[in-house]
């Protein structure tokens, strides 16, 4: 097994940040570089009565992509990760979707997710994106709870 690129899909959470660690670990052992990832779902502001909708719609994309990108690398740069190389990739799209994408736009050997455990019915409203992952990822994928 020849693991050079690691994906960590990461939405700021304490889930994400304990797959983080394990892909850190993970990239020290095989000398390998990780892709910190976040996707942004695509789609119109919510817009309320009495008030405007974004005069432009690309602008106000273009605009949430670059803060994610900012926000994604400051914790980047933050973050120990020893001699790990991390990059840093913001891509539209539901999350499942574009992490699955992300694998063959990076070219991807291994995905390092956390899962927020959900189950019962929130699990069947909500969904499970790491779920949605290892069903249709093209890579292993290591689940972190």
């Amino acid at each position: 097994m020849d693991i050079q690129t690691i994906l960590v899909p990461y939405d700021f959470s304490e889930h994400a940040d304990r797959a983080c660690d394990w892909a850190i670990e993970l990239a020290k052992k095989w000398n390998a570089k990780i892709c910190l990832f976040q996707a942004i779902f695509e789609g119109t502001p919510v817009v309320y009565p009495g008030t405007a909708a974004p005069s432009d719609l690309p602008k106000w994309e273009t605009r949430i992509l670059e803060e994610a990108r900012a926000r994604l690398h400051d914790f980047a740069a933050r973050r120990d990760t020893g001699s790990v190389t991390v990059e840093t990739y913001v891509d539209l799209g539901p999350p499942f979707w574009a992490i699955c994408q992300a694998v063959e736009k990076y070219q991807v050997d291994l995905i390092v997710m956390g899962s927020h455990g959900r189950t019962g019915l929130a699990h069947v409203f909500l969904g499970s994106v790491a779920e949605r992952v290892v069903r249709h990822s093209s890579c292993p994928v290591l689940v972190v709870r």
